[in-house]
């Protein structure tokens, strides 16, 4: 998941000062991943602390902060 986590900020980062819709594009689907990996933390694992659950939670709603910018930087800078 670190492997992941650098991947996409990186490519969020590079398309993000470049205006380029391709590096937030493949960002934006590492995204996803990321999320699945988030929700089998917090769900599927068979031992979960109350403070996994709390770090998981506010993880998944930055997930979806970030994907929803992500969209709105796309949109942008392909007008």
């Amino acid at each position: 998941m670190a492997i992941l986590e650098v991947i996409r900020l990186y490519l969020g980062t590079k398309g993000n000062l470049t205006e380029e819709e391709v590096p937030l594009g493949v960002s934006l689907v590492i995204t996803v991943g990321s999320v699945m990996l988030s929700v089998y933390f917090l769900v599927w694992e068979t031992y979960v602390l109350k403070a996994d659950a709390i770090i998981n939670i506010i993880l998944l709603f930055t997930y979806g902060l970030e994907g929803m910018l992500q969209i709105i930087a796309i949109a942008a800078f392909v007008r």
